[in-house]
């Protein structure tokens, strides 16, 4: 909710008008609550006043009554004479008059002569009497404690015309002197005395039974409230402490603050009603605040959505709004204005080519989706050849330039064409809706005939070829189209005429090849592919210690994979060491049962051009023999002259660690590829094989022979063992042996077997 501008605005104003009201509050209460108390300490103040005023009028009284009694002739002659007994009931009577508490009678010195009750009398009595004299002999009146209660004191001499004695009368400070003064203060009086665990008692109190306990027991220690007044716990009362002159002996006189209280809560409660109601009007007029304010907001929230939407520029109109809101407008507007030239940019460049401005890949699967499924027309791709040499030799500028001009030349030959498009740096294409023909691949030939100018007074020629794919024979899928036209474009490269159309089956080719690659994992897993072992025949002894390992993989769904098939597939595909390794592995486990039986047999294994460009082989084939528990002698590595050629620097270095560490290595497939007499004198390796298409017609074919006595005569003389491939008959099999080949390899021996029945072939072979 307080995501809006709204709800935020509204809630800044109460936010707002709550603290204003909040502080109001609070310096109002604040000041209130202190008034009221300043007030309460100066009636407390009035009252104490008013307190000690009153006990020194009752004195004065007291004392006027007591002067009586001293007047009396009678009672001085008793007193003179010591006539205990009339004095005590003179005392007794007297003191019942004036309402006296006690009644004593002491001798100048301070002595008790008789009272009417038991007193334990200490020497303060006697040091009143003692100063009294001194100061001339005046009464005197003062406060006394007897037994743990406070009494106000009056003694005033007899004179006879000495001081004879003193008479003392003591009136007892209890509810009754509190209620009177509380009657002329109008605040609750406590006469309070201290026990010896610090806790105060009342000897006489206004209040009711019930709070005077509490009451006393919050205010603790009398000390803390002598000077300053302090509330209760509950803050039902304000009590202030007077010293009445006597140890352990105080008075309290205790403010009732309820009132006080009562109408500080009730200025608290109308303070709370305004302020819910100063809330509850800045509430309404918040809203309405903010209600006017955002609606401008909303109206440029919609416009913005519109304009988020791509409403065209002539259907989307700014809100007209004044302020500081108009500037937005506008500022939006100006914004609406160059997002839609921005979209027109980008949905240009999205569907078109930024150098020639032909329209590019995305904008022909477009218009394909839309298209396709259709009988009439057709796919013409032009795909210039050895483009990247072009690029490389004269520059990309120069490229750029010819793609430029290639571009209006294709404009100019297709003009009746629906789209022509640039799919990448050197293919262009074309949709037609009529057929193409075999005509007009010639022309668009004829077309790019012509020289093209790259700079002044320099021109090159381009040679193209063309892929057609016609509608009917495209799927009604554009990535299934695509990739029919890429499968024509790969096959019209090679072509003689350089144009290729599109023949129905063509793309199964290519899905039994991806079939091919896709499944190889799962058939090196699955045991679809084994390893056969051909003989390797040696003419001197005419036995057989030696073999070729070649793969076999019948496919579950393709049937037998013939190996020129599939190993040429791996090793465009990158796949081909996977299987090596494979083969390795089968190989050296199988020769490990065969030399634990103490039959030394070596196998070779074919090496493509990518495991000689890894130079880890060295380690790969080391580790493998050391985990079969094999020498180095037991294995025999084949590489053809092609795969040399890839890199001959670094196949000769992985040729030489090879032999290094004792493998026997051979040249496979002798004579049919690029090598000269010059490398294969550099060769580390050490043998020579003979290809099958010398020796297969030897016997039939002078040629044939010729080149075969030569290579092995050449063979020998530079040091290598020959080995020939492809002995099927006896004819052949006597030329070989009279031109001192060394190995035969064959069907005129055997062909190719697995392990079990070379093994029993060989033991057979060994008995004849």
């Amino acid at each position: 909710m307080l995501k809006s501008f709204q709800a935020r605005l509204i809630m800044f104003v109460l936010v707002l008008l709550a603290l204003v009201q909040l502080g109001t509050a609070l310096a109002v209460l604040s000041s209130l609550k202190e008034d009221n108390y300043k007030q309460g300490v100066h009636s407390i103040d009035v009252s104490r006043n008013v307190f000690d005023l009153f006990l020194e009028s009752r004195a004065e009284q007291l004392t006027k009554g007591v002067e009586i009694l001293t007047s009396d002739f009678g009672f001085k002659q008793a007193v003179a004479t010591r006539e205990t007994g009339t004095i005590k009931s003179v005392l007794q009577n007297h003191g019942a008059r004036i309402n006296a508490d006690i009644s004593l009678i002491v001798s100048p010195r301070g002595e008790l002569i008789t009272a009417t009750q038991d007193l334990n009398i200490n020497t303060t009595i006697a040091d009143l009497v003692f100063a009294a004299r001194r100061s001339g002999g005046s009464s005197i009146s003062t406060m006394i404690a007897f037994d743990n209660r406070a009494y106000q004191l009056v003694l005033v001499p007899i004179r006879v015309p000495n001081v004879v004695a003193w008479v003392g009368m003591a009136f007892l400070l209890d509810r009754a002197l509190a209620e009177q003064i509380k009657n002329v203060t109008g605040l609750d009086i406590s006469f309070v005395y201290e026990s010896s665990d610090d806790h105060l008692i009342a000897g006489g109190s206004t209040l009711p039974e019930h709070e005077k306990d509490v009451l006393l027991k919050d205010i603790g220690s009398i000390e803390s409230i002598l000077t300053t007044p302090a509330f209760s716990n509950d803050e039902k009362y304000l009590s202030l402490g007077v010293d009445l002159g006597m140890p352990n002996q105080w008075g309290i006189i205790h403010l009732p603050y309820g009132p006080w209280l009562q109408s500080y809560n009730n200025t608290r409660n109308q303070l709370i009603l305004i302020f819910t109601g100063a809330l509850s009007l800045a509430l309404l007029f918040g809203f309405a605040l903010a209600r006017n304010m955002t609606k401008p907001i909303g109206r440029l929230v919609d416009y913005a959505k519109e304009i988020g939407l791509g409403g065209k520029k002539d259907k989307v109109h700014a809100p007209d709004v004044g302020g500081e809101f108009g500037v937005l407008s506008h500022t939006m507007k100006t914004m609406q204005d160059s997002i839609i030239s921005r979209e027109e940019e980008l949905t240009y460049r999205a569907s078109h080519d930024q150098l020639t401005g032909l329209f590019n890949q995305s904008a022909v699967e477009h218009y394909l989706s839309d298209t396709l499924p259709k009988e009439q027309g057709g796919l013409v791709l032009v795909n210039i050849r050895h483009f990247k040499d072009i690029n490389n030799m004269l520059g990309f500028d120069v490229g750029n330039a010819l793609l430029s001009k290639v571009a209006e030349r294709l404009q100019q030959w297709g003009h009746d064409a629906n789209m022509l498009a640039r799919l990448n740096a050197d293919k262009f294409l074309l949709i037609f809706d009529r057929s193409i023909t075999q005509q007009d691949c010639n022309d668009l030939k004829s077309c790019f005939a012509d020289e093209f100018e790259v700079e002044k007074g320099s021109s090159i020629r381009l040679d193209i070829s063309i892929a057609v794919l016609p509608f009917e024979h495209a799927s009604a899928s554009v990535n299934s189209a695509m990739r029919r036209l890429d499968i024509v474009t790969d096959e019209a490269r090679e072509a003689s005429d350089l144009y290729v159309f599109y023949k129905v089956g063509q793309d199964e080719n290519h899905r039994r090849q991806l079939t091919i690659i896709r499944d190889l994992p799962a058939a090196l897993k699955g045991g679809q592919l084994f390893v056969v072992y051909q003989p390797k025949v040696g003419l001197a002894g005419d036995d057989c210690h030696e073999a070729e390992a070649l793969i076999r993989w019948i496919h579950p769904e393709l049937g037998f994979l013939p190996p020129d098939e599939f190993i040429s597939l791996l090793e465009h595909a990158g796949s081909i060491q996977q299987l090596t390794k494979w083969v390795l592995n089968t190989v050296l486990s199988q020769l490990s049962k065969w030399w634990e039986q103490g039959q030394e047999i070596r196998v070779a294994v074919n090496l493509s051009a990518h495991d000689l460009l890894d130079e880890q082989l060295p380690f790969i084939v080391s580790e493998a023999l050391l985990a079969n528990r094999l020498p180095t002698r037991a294995l025999a590595l084949e590489v053809t002259e092609s795969a040399v050629m890839k890199d001959r620097a670094k196949v000769i270095r992985v040729l030489k660690a090879l032999q290094e560490m004792g493998v026997h290595l051979a040249i496979d497939d002798f004579g049919t590829g690029q090598s000269s007499l010059a490398y294969l004198r550099e060769l580390p390796v050490n043998e020579v094989k003979i290809d099958r298409a010398f020796i297969q017609y030897i016997d039939t074919n002078k040629g044939d022979e010729f080149i075969t006595k030569a290579t092995i005569e050449l063979s020998h003389s530079l040091g290598f063992q020959v080995t020939a491939e492809g002995a099927e008959n006896a004819e052949g099999t006597a030329l070989l042996r009279h031109y001192h080949c060394d190995k035969i390899q064959g069907y005129f021996f055997s062909k190719p077997l697995v392990a079990e029945e070379f093994f029993q072939w060989r033991e057979e072979f060994h008995s004849r």
